[in-house]
């Protein structure tokens, strides 16, 4: 059976982050680890909370943001040798059950990057400022890759050790567009899966407390990555309009 990582970005949520822990199903797979990479910035308890409920506590420096802990966390489950790995929030708005059938389409040899769609699932409870940020980063992904996806801002995804291995991700902030472009330039079949995504509990997102700095940086973040990419996309197109 395939070795799974399951990689949790968290800062200052010890209220939420051992819940989270606890419940990664392991049943699944003959071997399952939770690496949790904790933000120095973090003002808590959610290393020592995470390291009690079970798993392996990185701690990434300086205060370095999402897109850092995301390549750690890769360096990390790529030194476990990890055949799958997948990366999930700290906050338990995503629901950890979900992990099988977010995996199924990778063991069924059908996609290399699973996405868990929340607008394709079901959501109890997203701000409207949110769900419109939303829409238009997942619109703006949709028209450079091609890849039809419901939700390119989702931080519930699984992917091969082929794809850890082949990423190329450049960003000082965040890493959920560029990921997608990455990987569908480089040919990987990407997929989605609709999941449940819960109300938050506790507080804001540490991780991205401000929406406008985020659409900020995550606009330069695709537009950096579209230029780097250029060739590859005119390939792309070039490739989809022969085919039509």
């Amino acid at each position: 059976m395939s070795k799974i990582s399951v990689i949790i970005p968290a800062r200052d949520e010890e209220k939420t982050i051992g819940n989270v822990v606890k419940r990664v199903p392991t049943v699944f797979s003959s071997s399952v680890s939770v690496i949790v990479i904790v933000d120095e910035g973090t003002n808590d308890h959610t290393a020592s909370v995470a390291k009690k409920a079970g798993a392996k506590v990185i701690n990434q420096g300086a205060t370095r943001g999402l897109a850092e802990a995301f390549r750690t966390g890769l360096k990390e489950a790529l030194k476990e040798n990890a055949d799958i790995i997948v990366t999930i929030d700290a906050d338990a708005q995503y629901f950890p059950e979900d992990i099988p059938r977010l995996i199924a389409p990778i063991l069924a040899g059908k996609a290399d990057v699973v996405l868990g769609s929340r607008f394709a699932g079901r959501i109890e409870g997203m701000p409207l400022g949110k769900k419109i940020g939303n829409a238009f980063f997942t619109w703006i992904t949709r028209k450079i890759t091609g890849v039809p996806i419901t939700d390119s801002q989702t931080g519930f995804r699984a992917m091969t050790k082929e794809v850890a291995e082949n990423l190329e991700i450049t960003s000082d902030y965040t890493y959920t567009q560029e990921m997608i472009i990455d990987a569908a330039y480089k040919g990987f079949r990407i997929e989605e899966e609709p999941i449940s995504f819960a109300k938050r509990r506790y507080g804001k997102s540490r991780l991205i407390p401000n929406l406008h700095t985020y659409a900020v940086r995550a606009i330069k973040t695709i537009v950096e990555c579209y230029i780097k990419n250029l060739s590859k996309f005119k390939r792309h197109q070039a490739k989809r309009s022969s085919m039509r």
